[in-house]
């Protein structure tokens, strides 16, 4: 094999393996159904897509009860709904029920050290709770900071996402939830 064909192979061996790992969720990506369950619904049920709902914005919090952003954006979605329609977004919770404890010699997956109730709910937006499984989630996408807030077109389509918590969140939620509630429906699809 040639010095010229290494770097070649190598690039082909790279893409190969980033191909196969867990994907990031993105603003254009359709991240549910998964290819496999990731949630647990609260009879315990496992889901690989979001259940179903009337309200035309979905909103998806990925939450980490340890994680003190997560707690000002439950704020900040208890003011999107204040000034936002009634009745037209849900927030899907996904709570991740295991934390990484790291010691001098050890990591390990533990138990929260706080419990799971959402800092105040969502104020007028209802709430869907789900659990996300440990492995299976971790395995279909690639969550690296926390919170994660993705608002999804009613195709499942990710539309917006933010990474982290800012004071203008609500704000930004609010309008987007209004403009996409105030456009028209799209047709039904055909059968």
């Amino acid at each position: 094999m040639s010095r010229a064909s290494t770097p070649s192979l190598l690039l082909a061996a790279l893409l190969v393996v980033a191909a196969c790992g867990p994907k990031a969720v993105n603003v254009g990506s359709r991240p549910f159904p998964a290819g496999r369950p990731v949630f647990v619904d609260a009879q315990g049920k496992s889901l690989a897509a979001l259940p179903e709902t009337a309200e035309r914005v979905r909103l998806v919090l990925l939450d980490f009860p340890w994680c003190p952003a997560c707690a000002e954006t439950w704020k900040a979605l208890r003011l999107a709904s204040e000034q936002a329609p009634p009745g037209s977004a849900r927030v899907y919770r996904v709570l991740f029920d295991r934390e990484m404890a790291l010691t001098a010699t050890t990591r390990e997956e533990v138990p929260p050290l706080q419990p799971h109730p959402a800092p105040g709910g969502a104020g007028g937006f209802p709430v869907t709770v789900l659990i996300a499984l440990p492995g299976p989630f971790g395995e279909e996408y690639r969550v690296s900071q926390t919170p994660v807030l993705l608002l999804l077109d009613p195709d499942g389509t990710v539309a917006r996402r933010w990474v982290g918590y800012s004071p203008g969140m609500a704000t930004e939620v609010a309008g987007e939830i209004r403009s996409r509630s105030l456009a028209p429906s799209p047709p039904p699809p055909e059968r």
